[in-house]
């Protein structure tokens, strides 16, 4: 047990360690932020000169001097692209020779001191000259190129080059190839303020690194002697997270290339450091991502599934080992990135099964949260470039990866934990465990025993179980009215009985709307709505996995009804019902609608165009037949593909209202809705579908209901207005209190 405990405050303290060095950078970097360029010579408050604002171009060939360049000052165009990688978003990524030029004069407090030029960011070689005088180069051209990376430049201009009381102009020919662009928050300061400013940007833009990659690597050797020691226990989970850190900080080497003797001494040729420190890591690390979640959550991947996944990454290395040159690298990347994504898409789609699963639930979600820290860093990302795409700042992804690393450790530390004193416990205290466990078996008895009883008691209670679940039910459905981009929705729900057999829901991605369901079950009363609820669930997983897939409508149909007959087993129960899927028309106010139909009443579309009204019918040419959950029986959905554009009206409606009957037994049919929808075509969602359900209340004459009905009115409006805020907070509250009533 002493053991044990030296053990773990060892490991706590390492931990503990990590996190300061991680918060510390994260901390400086987020408080370094370059900014934004302003007038060419006008002096900020801190006293520098920045002249970055003013950039012009000039492209020329790799043979082109200073000379030829002063030359041809009238053919420099203004450099209007502020951002990141400016250079290749205006010239590609493949081999370029362009001149880059500013004017600047010298103010009247920076006269006659040694000046120093700080570019943050300039990539991949340059060579710098101030009044036609070579100053300095970094990075090589070609034929022994070698790029500068991430790191800050800085520039001494002596007072012997500097025209003291002219203008002043510096020229830059830059070798671009690749991700290349130049900082325009370049900036000018005398030599004993613009160096330690350098100093400063280099160590968040480079240096950094060198500290995360000690992390890494320390932590690659502590789970690695880790695994050793407990590989016959099976920790083999152990062995990847070490696997994982070890590529991660060979990855880490290629953001502080520069402060390496091996590489700016060009030691070691640029393709081959990119190839083993950036591009082949980065391929690992997404490997090992996958490979360790599925050891973490307990997954157990098929030998097809295994064989995919080292397939593709057996082919990314492959690639990149054999590459002749940069260039080829530049052109197979859409492809390498492509894999990439099958990877991760791979691995997201077991994280949500397992997720899906209750047996493996808990440890997917702990899984998931883990890469808190690196989505937050993304997201961080995405807004500071938002904001000021000029920035050049650290990427926050890459610490938030470090704060995930470190999640785990701290993750796979307490399941060693927990285990090891699981073990312990067992071995000490076997006969105890086994007296407690019988003692908790006879507790269960009595239990089982008052269960039984209480059984007894519970059939008294059945109409409060029956308003219970006709609650729960009601508040397992989405509110009746939504706002998405682009659609005005507005839904009528009543049950003929306390809980309805009627089941309706959206499919969306934010305010996006992605598709409607519509289905009704066989029967009334209790039987029909566990059916509703057991369905929903898996109308909307494969709905959703459809869609992904761009699947047919009709075969999606044709999953949900193959796995509810296996999901409700005996239930005698089946069901009709629409499926509709949406997809804008990017550019146009239209939307394309892919519609199912498995034996329900034809859903009504309204025209703006011709002001009619028409039944939407299959046209897929097919004999249509069958309803879903109907075990034995074969089944061909109708499908139909339409455009929607603003003022169409899409009515969705079970045979409830339909087939409503007056005292005089006539049915409520659907011309009568044809009719109020022309008369009221231009009124909202909410307004149409309230002048349906009043005509059939009236038509009914005080009947009581012989169905359950529910009433589906999906409206086109323009794409492009926003969803107002108070709409967006009350979709937002519903949605709250939809999911605590789901929990």
């Amino acid at each position: 047990m002493n053991f044990k405990c030296k053990r773990f405050n060892f490991f706590n303290v390492l931990v503990l360690i990590s996190l300061l060095l991680l918060c510390a950078g994260c901390g400086n970097s987020s408080a370094h932020s370059e900014k934004k360029g302003r007038n060419s010579y006008r002096i900020t408050p801190i006293q520098r000169l920045e002249i970055g604002k003013d950039f012009y171009y000039w492209e020329a060939d790799e043979s082109s001097t200073v000379n030829d360049a002063i030359e041809n000052f009238q053919n420099f165009k203004k450099l209007e692209d502020k951002k990141e990688n400016n250079l290749m978003n205006m010239f590609g990524n493949k081999k370029r020779f362009v001149w880059i030029r500013a004017d600047f004069m010298i103010p009247q407090e920076f006269k006659y001191l040694p000046l120093g030029l700080v570019i943050p960011q300039l990539r991949s070689a340059e060579k710098l000259y101030c009044n036609g005088i070579f100053v300095s180069q970094y990075g090589s051209f070609p034929p022994n190129e070698r790029f500068t990376q991430f790191m800050a430049h800085f520039f001494s201009l002596p007072v012997s080059i500097l025209n003291q009381n002219g203008t002043n102009t510096i020229l830059i020919k830059v070798f671009i190839h690749g991700n290349s662009g130049i900082s325009t928050h370049a900036f000018i300061q005398p030599a004993t303020q613009a160096y330690p400013a350098f100093e400063r940007i280099n160590f968040y833009h480079s240096r950094i690194f060198a500290v995360l990659f000690g992390v890494m690597f320390f932590t690659f050797i502590l789970y690695l002697c880790f695994y050793l020691n407990l590989r016959k226990f099976g920790f083999v989970v152990f062995r990847d997270f070490s696997l994982l850190n070890f590529f991660t900080a060979l990855f880490l080497i290629y953001f502080f290339a520069t402060e390496l003797p091996f590489y700016t001494e060009g030691r070691i040729p640029f393709l081959i450091f990119a190839k083993y420190t950036f591009i082949i890591p980065g391929y690992l690390i997404i490997y090992m991502i996958v490979r360790f979640g599925t050891r973490f959550f307990g997954a157990k991947p098929s030998f097809s599934v295994r064989l995919g996944r080292n397939i593709i990454v057996l082919i990314q290395i492959l690639m990149t080992v054999f590459a002749p040159d940069y260039d080829f690298l530049l052109d197979i990347s859409p492809a390498m990135m492509t894999l990439v994504g099958i990877q991760l898409v791979s691995g997201i789609l077991e994280l949500i099964i397992h997720i899906i699963k209750r047996e493996t639930r808990a440890k997917a979600i702990i899984f998931a949260i883990g890469f808190a820290p690196f989505a937050t860093g993304g997201i961080l990302d995405a807004v500071t470039r938002v904001l000021n795409p000029t920035n050049s700042i650290t990427y926050f992804m890459i610490f938030g990866w470090q704060g995930t690393i470190i999640a785990f450790m701290i993750m796979l530390a307490y399941r060693f934990g927990r285990l090891y004193q699981r073990n312990d416990k067992l071995t000490n205290h076997l006969q105890e465990e086994v007296d407690a466990r019988t003692e908790e078996l006879r507790k269960a008895n009595d239990e089982l025993s008052e269960l039984n009883r209480q059984l007894e008691i519970a059939k008294l209670h059945s109409d409060m179980d029956l308003e219970m679940a006709f609650s729960v039910q009601k508040n397992f459905f989405p509110q009746p009215v939504k706002h998405f981009r682009g659609w005005e929705l507005a839904v009528s729900y009543i049950p003929q009985a306390k809980v309805s057999g009627d089941l309706y829901d959206y499919y969306s991605y934010n305010d996006i709307l992605n598709g409607i369901a519509l289905f009704d079950v066989s029967g009334h009363g209790l039987s029909a709505g566990l059916v509703t609820m057991l369905s929903k669930n898996i109308i909307s997983r494969l709905f959703q996995r459809g869609y992904r897939n761009r699947e047919p409508i009709d075969k999606i149909l044709t999953k949900i009804n193959s796995t509810i007959i296996y999901e409700k087993g005996d239930i005698d129960n089946y069901m009709t019902g629409i499926l509709c899927r949406f997809e804008n028309l990017e550019g146009t106010d239209t939307c394309l609608v892919d519609l199912g139909n498995a034996g329900h009443p034809h859903p009504l579309k309204f025209s703006i165009t011709d002001k009619d009204v028409k039944e939407v019918l299959g046209i897929d040419g097919k004999k249509h037949y069958g309803a879903i959950g109907m075990k034995g029986i074969d089944v061909s959905f109708a499908s139909s593909s339409f455009v929607m554009k603003t003022g169409d009206i899409l009515v969705f409606f079970t045979d409830g209202i339909s087939e409503t009957l007056d005292k005089r037994g006539e049915q409520f049919g659907t011309e009568r809705i044809k009719a109020i929808l022309k008369e009221n075509y231009e009124k909202s969602a909410q307004e149409i579908n309230d002048a349906i359900i009043d005509s059939l209340i009236r038509f009914a004459e005080g009947n009581a209901l012989q169905d359950d009905i529910t009433l589906v009115i999906a409206r086109r409006v323009d794409p492009k207005e926003e969803v107002s805020d108070e709409q967006f907070e009350e979709d937002t509250e519903a949605l709250v209190e939809e999911l605590k009533s789901v929990d």
